[in-house]
Protein backbone atom coordinates (compact mmCIF):
# COMPACT_ATOMS: atom_id res chain seq x y z
CA UNK A 1 0.00 0.00 0.00
CA UNK A 2 1.35 3.63 -0.85
CA UNK A 3 1.98 6.10 1.53
CA UNK A 4 -0.42 8.32 0.74
CA UNK A 5 -3.35 5.66 1.45
CA UNK A 6 -1.99 5.22 4.53
CA UNK A 7 -2.42 9.45 5.14
CA UNK A 8 -5.53 11.26 4.86
CA UNK A 9 -6.09 14.82 4.96
CA UNK A 10 -8.34 16.17 7.13
CA UNK A 11 -9.89 20.02 8.19
CA UNK A 12 -10.11 21.40 11.49
CA UNK A 13 -12.63 24.14 12.43
CA UNK A 14 -10.65 26.84 12.07
CA UNK A 15 -9.70 25.60 8.29
CA UNK A 16 -6.42 23.99 8.95
CA UNK A 17 -5.33 21.26 6.78
CA UNK A 18 -3.77 18.05 8.58
CA UNK A 19 -2.17 15.12 7.26
CA UNK A 20 -2.97 12.41 9.71
CA UNK A 21 -1.64 8.72 9.52
CA UNK A 22 -4.57 6.10 9.28
CA UNK A 23 -2.73 2.72 9.07
CA UNK A 24 0.48 1.53 11.10
CA UNK A 25 3.51 2.55 8.99
CA UNK A 26 6.57 0.64 8.82
CA UNK A 27 9.51 1.46 9.91
CA UNK A 28 11.06 2.08 6.24
CA UNK A 29 7.28 4.55 6.25
CA UNK A 30 8.18 6.07 8.69
CA UNK A 31 11.47 7.02 7.89
CA UNK A 32 10.31 8.32 4.85
CA UNK A 33 7.62 10.16 6.08
CA UNK A 34 9.26 11.84 9.71
CA UNK A 35 13.13 12.07 7.65
CA UNK A 36 14.22 14.21 10.86
CA UNK A 37 13.71 11.43 13.12
CA UNK A 38 17.37 10.06 14.68
CA UNK A 39 18.59 6.41 13.33
CA UNK A 40 20.31 5.58 16.83
CA UNK A 41 18.27 4.41 19.60
CA UNK A 42 20.31 6.01 21.75
CA UNK A 43 19.31 9.68 20.71
CA UNK A 44 16.88 11.82 21.36
CA UNK A 45 13.62 12.20 18.68
CA UNK A 46 11.28 15.39 18.79
CA UNK A 47 8.62 13.82 21.32
CA UNK A 48 11.04 11.88 23.38
CA UNK A 49 13.66 12.45 25.39
CA UNK A 50 16.11 15.09 25.91
CA UNK A 51 19.91 16.11 26.56
CA UNK A 52 19.96 13.80 29.91
CA UNK A 53 18.14 10.70 29.04
CA UNK A 54 17.58 8.99 25.22
CA UNK A 55 14.74 7.45 23.96
CA UNK A 56 15.48 4.01 24.74
CA UNK A 57 16.18 4.85 28.56
CA UNK A 58 12.63 6.23 28.09
CA UNK A 59 10.66 3.30 26.97
CA UNK A 60 12.61 0.43 29.54
CA UNK A 61 11.57 2.72 32.36
CA UNK A 62 7.89 3.18 31.13
CA UNK A 63 8.00 7.19 30.58
CA UNK A 64 7.18 6.85 27.15
CA UNK A 65 5.54 4.33 24.61
CA UNK A 66 5.87 3.91 21.37
CA UNK A 67 3.42 4.94 19.10
CA UNK A 68 1.50 2.67 17.65
CA UNK A 69 1.33 4.04 13.89
CA UNK A 70 5.15 5.03 13.59
CA UNK A 71 6.50 2.80 16.24
CA UNK A 72 8.54 6.20 17.18
CA UNK A 73 9.42 6.59 21.28
CA UNK A 74 7.14 8.93 22.99
CA UNK A 75 6.79 10.53 26.40
CA UNK A 76 3.65 9.45 27.93
CA UNK A 77 2.40 12.90 28.08
CA UNK A 78 2.64 13.50 24.45
CA UNK A 79 0.14 10.52 23.13
CA UNK A 80 -3.10 10.61 22.71
CA UNK A 81 -4.94 7.42 22.12
CA UNK A 82 -1.42 5.87 21.61
CA UNK A 83 -0.29 7.95 18.80
CA UNK A 84 1.91 10.49 18.91
CA UNK A 85 1.46 14.54 17.99
CA UNK A 86 3.30 13.86 14.55
CA UNK A 87 0.67 10.60 12.93
CA UNK A 88 -2.66 12.32 14.69
CA UNK A 89 -1.54 15.91 13.43
CA UNK A 90 -1.16 17.80 16.25
CA UNK A 91 2.33 19.05 15.65
CA UNK A 92 1.03 20.09 12.36
CA UNK A 93 -2.02 22.10 13.80
CA UNK A 94 0.61 23.57 15.76
CA UNK A 95 2.53 25.20 13.03
CA UNK A 96 5.11 22.77 12.08
CA UNK A 97 5.24 20.24 9.31
CA UNK A 98 6.93 16.62 10.10
CA UNK A 99 7.17 16.33 6.39
CA UNK A 100 8.97 19.73 5.38
CA UNK A 101 13.10 18.61 5.32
Amino acid sequence: MPLEEKTKKIKLRNNVEVTVVNVPLTKQEAREMFPYRPHSKYSESRFGGNNLIDDFALVLNQSATRCRMCQAPTINRYLRDQTCPDCDGRSEYNGTNPRDK
